[in-house]
């Protein structure tokens, strides 16, 4: 009687340790859900970010255009506006490889972060 006592002691600890580990799988998969949406919304803000980047420094480019085939070359207020342009359109070009570097970086860290949640999900399933 002692010994299916024990057994029955055991089995029910073991269910216990299990069943902790489980409901700690699933809050670890909460949070991680909830990560990856926020990440999932930054990235679009980013993207948001990016594409309105782009249409302007597309519009810039244009309205160069456009100055460049008005008037008189010698005009010294167009020269002037011309510059100021081409300063703008370098600014947000920068501000763009900017972007897509920082892009880049939270894409690998990411991945990083991942693969260490997969590996320690991986451990609680093992234990």
């Amino acid at each position: 009687k002692d010994l299916r006592n024990e057994s029955l002691q055991l089995a029910s600890k073991e269910q216990k340790i299990a069943d902790a580990n489980f409901f700690k799988l699933v809050e670890q998969q909460k949070r991680e859900k909830e990560e990856d949406l926020n990440k999932i919304l930054q990235l679009e803000k980013q993207l948001d970010a990016k594409q309105k980047l782009e249409m302007e420094i597309v519009e810039l480019r244009g309205k160069l255009q456009v100055m460049k085939h008005l008037g008189d070359q010698d005009d010294a207020a167009i020269k002037k506006k011309m510059e100021e342009m081409n300063a703008e359109l370098t600014d947000k070009i920068e501000n763009l490889e900017d972007m897509e570097s920082m892009n880049q970086t939270l894409i690998v860290k990411e991945r990083q972060s991942n693969d260490e949640l997969q590996a320690a999900r991986k451990e609680l399933i093992e234990v």
